[in-house]
């Protein structure tokens, strides 16, 4: 662009020029004469002089003067002469090629010229002002929202026939709409005027009001892809063990199967290994299931199973320093946790021999006895044989047992479990029969073991030991739920060192709620009326009893109970088989 009232050649500011009428010009050091009237300019050491008559005033004389009075005198080189009168002024600014900081508001396109104003694009007059105009900013358009936004209302027949009334109450019996009805009664019902227009056009032409109502009729919107269960079924289970795996297999889309499991049409699973048992073995299950059963209520109409007040459960568990897989929360300026171990294969872990039973209540639901015999890791206190930058050589450091048999576990029986339930046993049991019940694991010792039979004995106490039915983790209160909920309090707390795994599994003992373990003994009567009820079978699911609910309400059974018809039908097994 060029400056307003300018041209490239000839024009005001421009560094080309021609002489005009009335203008000449002089070189060298001679002289330089003018034809017509007006002005001559000389420059060199020469004179030129012009003469012009008539068109020019004073005024106009003055105006020069002062001007040439206030110029200061700069020593320039002058004008180059191309001849026949045509002269370039290389100091203009066209020809001005410095390196000068360009400004932030320059476009690059084009010639502005002396005086462009850049604030040109973003003016609101004409001309343009010297003051900066800022750009009001463009609005982000995100097309997903435009694409997802509802545009469209719809109404229902009530709000159709409100406005309807609206408009016969403003319009009156007429068929024709007056002027400002429409306008008003779409700022009253804040919709659209053609809203109002065709509300009006269907209550006149439908007959009046009965006539205006929404057109949608049932479910509208597309049709729901009916999952045909007969199919999925018909697919074997092992091709649909993940969402993607069954809608491939069922010729639908990831989100239709995701969308029907939402709806419990389709229910996710975890199917755990669990032990094969024989036809003895389901025998053994279900005469220990039936042991369980109150034998005064075998007879009545619903038999009642026993509460278990009497039994001592006892196994024993591995706790480790780490696990190898941990699931963390983090905010997004936080990093992943670094955990390290030497070998993921070896990690540092200790066993545990744990004893439990049944706590005990007072009439006013006051805890007696939590049921909480103890925790003993096997571990023993060696010296070190080599010297290290935690220890010196000689100093005595907790290691776990490298061997854990039948001489270790009578060991342990004799040596803290057996004290500890002698003095933790509540007195108003103390002279009634105590069961230790334990798996058929090769490390336990036999039920008529001398030593823990004198050991047992003494101090006229009645504690014997029997066996769980082999295969049955289900019927062991340890294997059933407490092991897992025990762990996972020691989890949380981050062991470093193997001393503080034996300090932080026993701080979790000291912290469990006697009311969970509690709990779980009656999810095992759960457990045995199941047993009774698949004829020994494992293959079951632990029911729910809704037992915290019941707690909350004051009406947690000690005592679960079991049908009759139930006990008959596994008795008659058992005699058949």
């Amino acid at each position: 662009m060029r400056p307003h009232g300018s041209s490239l050649i000839g024009g005001s500011g421009s560094p080309f020029s021609f002489p005009s009428a009335g203008q000449g010009s002089g070189s060298g050091n001679g002289q330089g004469s003018g034809s017509g009237g007006g002005q001559g300019s000389g420059s060199g050491g020469g004179q030129g002089s012009a003469s012009r008559t008539g068109t020019r005033g004073p005024c106009r004389r003055r105006r020069q003067e002062t001007r040439a009075n206030n110029v200061v005198p700069v020593a320039v080189d002058p004008p180059l002469s191309f001849g026949g009168g045509f002269c370039v002024d290389m100091h203009s600014s066209f020809f001005n090629t410095r390196d000068e900081p360009a400004s932030d508001s320059a476009l690059p396109q084009g010639y502005h010229g002396d005086g462009y104003n850049p604030n040109f694009e973003n003016a609101d007059e004409y001309p343009p002002s010297q003051t900066p105009v800022q750009a009001n900013p463009r609005k982000t358009i995100d097309l997903n929202d435009l694409a997802n936004k509802r545009t469209r209302k719809f109404y229902t027949t009530e709000e159709k026939r409100q406005i309807y009334q609206w408009i016969q109450q403003r319009n009156g019996t007429s068929r024709k709409m007056k002027r400002g009805v429409t306008a008003e009664v779409a700022m009253l019902a804040k919709c659209p005027r053609r809203v109002v227009t065709r509300i009006w056009r269907q209550g006149i032409n439908g007959g009046g009001i009965n006539s205006v109502k929404c057109g949608k009729i049932g479910k509208v919107g597309r049709k729901k892809n009916i999952l045909d269960i007969e199919a999925m079924e018909a697919i074997p289970t092992t091709e649909r063990t993940t969402i993607r795996q069954l809608a491939e297999a069922m010729n639908m889309p990831k989100s239709t199967v995701f969308q029907r499991l939402k709806e419990k049409e389709i229910r996710r699973v975890t199917s755990d290994v669990k032990p094969m048992l024989g036809e003895e073995n389901k025998k053994q299950r279900l005469v220990y299931a039936l042991h369980q059963v109150e034998p005064s209520t075998l007879f009545d109409d619903e038999p009642t199973m026993k509460g278990g007040f009497n039994v001592a459960h006892f196994d024993e568990k591995w706790f480790y320093r780490i696990r190898r897989n941990e699931n963390v929360y983090l905010s997004k300026r936080e990093e992943a946790p670094k955990r390290a171990t030497k070998n993921k294969n070896y990690i540092e872990k200790i066993m545990f021999v744990s004893v439990i039973a049944r706590p005990r209540y007072d009439a006013e639901g006051n805890c007696t006895f939590d049921g909480k015999i103890g925790v003993w890791a096997y571990v023993e206190w060696v010296q070190s044989q080599k010297r290290s930058a935690n220890r010196k050589r000689g100093d005595w450091e907790l290691k776990p047992c490298t061997e854990v048999d039948k001489a270790k576990s009578r060991e342990y029986l004799v040596k803290f479990i057996l004290p500890a339930i002698k003095a933790k046993w509540p007195a108003s049991d103390r002279h009634k029969p105590i069961y230790i019940q334990q798996d058929n694991a090769r490390t336990h010792i036999q039920p008529d073991d001398p030593i823990f039979v004198s050991e047992a004995a003494r101090g006229g106490w009645d504690i014997r030991m029997v066996y769980q039915p082999p295969n049955s983790p289900d019927c062991n209160i340890l294997d059933l739920g407490w092991f897992a909920s025990i762990q996972s309090m020691f989890q949380k707390k981050m062991p470093k060192t193997l001393a503080e795994i034996v300090q932080k599994v026993n701080q979790s003992l000291a912290e469990y709620p006697h009311q969970k373990l509690n709990r779980i003994f009656l999810s095992h009567q759960a457990c045995m009326r199941e047993i009774i009820k698949k004829k020994g079978s494992i293959h079951y699911d632990v029911p729910h009893l809704k037992k915290q609910a019941l707690e909350r309400q004051g009406k947690l059974p000690i005592r679960l109970k079991i049908e009759k018809q139930l006990i008959e039908d596994a008795l008659a097994w058992l005699h058949a088989n």
